[in-house]
């Protein structure tokens, strides 16, 4: 459909630009490398960043991001419903992308390095909460005020939570939970 109302727009001498799911294009991804860029002026430099991913673009992001601002910060990527080979493919053409856009030599990012993504969690897919997810969003709301929805970001904080009761991350100062909803969350509650 947004193909469709694009062309149509097109054909009246319009300009559209057509954003995809999540935003996921090199220029997206930018925006959220630029936000671990006004992180790390503020003092905020993590030792591991954990976030939902899925269209590859946030992911993307945080490891153009840490290349640029935080080279020593590890990012975890937790998926909400695609394999982890189906959403590294996708993070690693998106990265390149970045390189490609801001002129930089491919592989310079550290793409292929750097991209990490657990599939343990996804469950039924995308939009299907998992008893993890249910659990994470219950603590992660009463202990410490963080609304997440039950069947994305809540996914992302139950990889986290299952990650640090591990102690995956006993030797880690800073892990940051790089949080992208959780407002259908609030909606629902009140």
């Amino acid at each position: 459909m947004m193909n469709q109302v694009a062309a149509n727009l097109r054909s009246s001498g319009g300009h559209p630009f057509i954003i995809p799911l999540g935003a996921s294009t090199p220029l997206g991804a930018m925006a959220i490398a630029r936000g671990v860029g006004e992180l790390v002026a503020q003092g905020v430099t993590p030792d591991v960043i954990v976030h939902a991913t899925s269209s590859g673009g946030t992911q993307a992001g945080l490891i153009a991001g840490c290349a640029l601002y935080s080279p020593s910060t590890r990012v975890i990527g937790i998926s909400a419903d695609d394999s982890a080979r189906e959403i590294r493919d996708v993070v690693l053409r998106l990265v390149g992308g970045i390189e490609s856009g801001l002129g930089l030599p491919v592989g310079s990012l550290g793409g292929a390095q750097r991209c990490e993504v657990d599939d343990t969690f996804v469950g039924g897919g995308y939009g299907v909460p998992t008893d993890e997810s249910h659990v994470a969003q219950e603590l992660a709301a009463r202990f410490e005020a963080i609304l997440t929805d039950h069947w994305y970001t809540a996914k992302a904080m139950a990889g986290l939570i299952n990650r640090a009761r591990r102690g995956e991350f006993d030797a880690a100062g800073t892990v940051l939970f790089w949080h992208t909803g959780g407002q259908p969350a609030a909606i629902t509650a009140g």
